[in-house]
Parts: C-alpha cells; structure tokens; sequence
C-alpha cells in the first residue's frame, strides 16, 4: 500500500496569506509559467514583470506575487530588486553539478523503487521508454518522475523533481538529448527490466549508466 506521498495533495499554505480562491489563482498563473519556461515560449533571460503579468491573466499583483515566488523557489527565476523577476540561465557548471547530484538520488530512488513500484507503472514506463514522438523533454520528465515517486520518500523526489525541470531546459533546444536515442531507449528499458525483476542492484546500476550516458552526451554538444 502507499503513503500519503500517492494521494491527491492540495495546495500548500501560502506564505502571503492569500483567501483559498487566491491561492487557487495563483497556483493556476504558476502552472502556466511553469510550462511556458520549462518548454522555452518564456526564453532564459525575460524579465517577468508583475504588473504585466497581471494585466495578462487579469487579476490583481498579490496572486501573480505569489505565483513567481513558487517559480523562484523551483530556481526558475530570480527575483532582482526594483527590476522584476529574471528568468534563470544555466550554465555548462550547473549542468554538471546537477548530474552528480542527479546520479546520487536517482540512482537511490531506484533501488527504493524496486520494492514499490507496480506493475502497471513499470508497464507505463516501458510505453514512454519506446516513444518516438511528442514532447520527448516532457516524457524524459515523466519517466524519471514515476520512478522518483515510487521511491516512497517525498523529499527525495521533490529534490529529483527540481534536477529534472533544470534538464528539461537544458535538453529544451535538442530532445535527442534528453536520451531519447536508439540507445537512450534501450537504456532505459534496462531500468524498466530491473524494476520488473524486483532486482534493487541491476536497477541502481542500469540508473546510474543511463544518466551517466546522458551527460556524456549533452558534453559531446559543448
């Protein structure tokens, strides 16, 4: 049985006392933000600014406020004083620091997985394994995500969850980066056999090739 990780979460309390209809609002504002970074209609480098923002989505500033501080802590734009909100750039070290740190937890939340995942979920993963087509950022996101989470710890993939919205913007100008190759493919087929064998070592192992694979690639672009 899972934990309370599975379940439906509602919206976390809001840091600026915000009535329920507005912290609706400005979770909505945030999600469209967020997507519209994550798959570059929003460039690195614009500057958010909350005044235009709420002319946009025709609320007052306190939701939109609320919604690039919830941005500002996923690291997706920082806040510059008396300018607005930058959206962030990365750089080749954040990248790298960034797959070190990606190796460690997921190659853990693997073999956590091992013992939690369900079939029916490794049966999904196989499907996004094998995709061809689509927003392929998107569904590397996924993947990973889905694995995270059967992890059964809650801040292990919510540190994961933040790794992966950094490589999505990376792999944002390339998909084939995001692993998505023939041997991307077979990669991470070899982390859905494992899961499915229940064997926690071949799936730390077949983890930790995959992402080391993966940055291998992204600097073979450098």
């Amino acid at each position: 049985m899972r934990d309370a990780m599975d379940q439906p979460q509602s919206h976390p309390p809001s840091s600026l006392g915000l009535r329920e209809g507005q912290v609706r609002i400005a979770h909505e504002i945030y999600a469209r933000l967020k997507s519209e970074i994550l798959r570059g209609t929003i460039e690195p480098g614009s500057l958010l600014s909350e005044s235009k923002l709420a002319r946009r989505f025709g609320v007052s500033r306190t939701p939109v406020r609320e919604a690039l501080s919830l941005l500002a802590s996923d690291g997706l734009i920082t806040t510059l004083p008396q300018r607005g909100h930058l959206v962030r750039t990365i750089s080749l070290y954040e990248v790298l620091d960034a797959f070190r740190v990606r190796e460690i937890l997921e190659v853990e939340a693997a073999g956590l997985a091992v013992h939690r995942i369900s079939d029916a979920e490794i049966a999904y993963l196989r499907e996004l394994a094998e995709a061809r087509e689509g927003d392929l950022p998107s569904l590397n996101h996924e993947f990973h995500t889905i694995i995270a989470r059967a992890s059964g710890n809650r801040i292990l993939a919510d540190f994961i969850d933040k790794l992966l919205m950094l490589m999505r913007r990376v792999l944002l100008f390339d998909p084939h980066l995001a692993g998505w190759t023939e041997e991307g493919t077979q990669e991470a087929l070899a982390i859905c056999e494992a899961l499915a064998a229940r064997d926690e070592a071949a799936a730390r192992e077949a983890m930790r090739t995959h992402i080391r694979n993966t940055l291998a690639s992204i600097l073979r672009q450098v």
